[in-house]
This record gives C-alpha cells, sequence and structure tokens, in this order.
C-alpha cells in the first residue's frame, strides 16, 4: 500500500511590486499570480502608505517610477522602516547596473533582475531570495 502525504511547507510569501507602467504591473500581476500573495501598487508613495500598515517578505520595485521619487529613492527609504531593514529589496528594471551607479545599487538593493524576463526565471530568482531568508 502506497501512502502519499502532501503538506505545505510554508505559507505564501508575501510580495509587494511597484511599478508606474500598466503593462508592466498586469505582467507582475501574472508572475506572482500562482505562486505568492501579492500586492501590486504603481508609485512610493502607495508602497510606503501599505508598507506601514500590511507585513510583506519581499519588494519588488521599478528604478523608474513616475514623480519625484525613483525606485532608488524608494528603497532606501524602506531600509530606513526598522520592520523592513533586513527584507530583500528588489530592482525588476530594464537599466543596467551601470545606469544605476554600483554605489546606488548597493545602499539600496538586495539584488537585481533585469526586463525582460521571462516567468519561470523569475519565479525561480523570488524562490531563491526568499530561501536564504
Amino acid at each position: 500500500m502506497h501512502y502519499i502525504c502532501l503538506v505545505k511547507l510554508n505559507a505564501l510569501k508575501r510580495i509587494l511590486a511597484i511599478d508606474d507602467d500598466p503593462i508592466n504591473r498586469q505582467l507582475l500581476e501574472i508572475y506572482l499570480a500562482n505562486d505568492f500573495d501579492y500586492k501590486v501598487v504603481n508609485d512610493a508613495k502607495q508602497a510606503l502608505d501599505i508598507l506601514h500598515l500590511e507585513k510583506f517578505d519581499l519588494i519588488i520595485t521599478d528604478i523608474n517610477l513616475d514623480g519625484v521619487e525613483d525606485g532608488i529613492w524608494l528603497a532606501k527609504q524602506i531600509k530606513s522602516i526598522p520592520k523592513y531593514a533586513h527584507i530583500p529589496v528588489i530592482a525588476f528594471t530594464a537599466y543596467l547596473i551601470s545606469y544605476i551607479g554600483r554605489d546606488n545599487f548597493e545602499n539600496a538593493f538586495d539584488c537585481i533582475i533585469e526586463k525582460p524576463i521571462n516567468r519561470m526565471q523569475f519565479v525561480f530568482k523570488l524562490n531563491e531570495i526568499l530561501n536564504t531568508l
């Protein structure tokens, strides 16, 4: 006789994604939908507002956000919030690290995921990052 035991080892990890482009937000929702508990917002203000109300395991932000506050500014603000100081903040961008600047990258982000990327690679990378926590 064979027994199959299915055990859910971890609850879905919570991810906050920030991107001002509606197509990229839709893509993020498609990529995150089956594997994570997620919220997608379109600017730095919405992100900071929700971060003060809820808890997330990982944050993904575009670099080039509309408005005065870009993704680098947002990442630094997130890292200054005590409950998020050790939470990974990922740059999801089409910019190369040479454009962002190594100092900006190292002081704001834990990792960079370059666009374009397919869903399988994206989910694999996020799980890789989350499994190191």
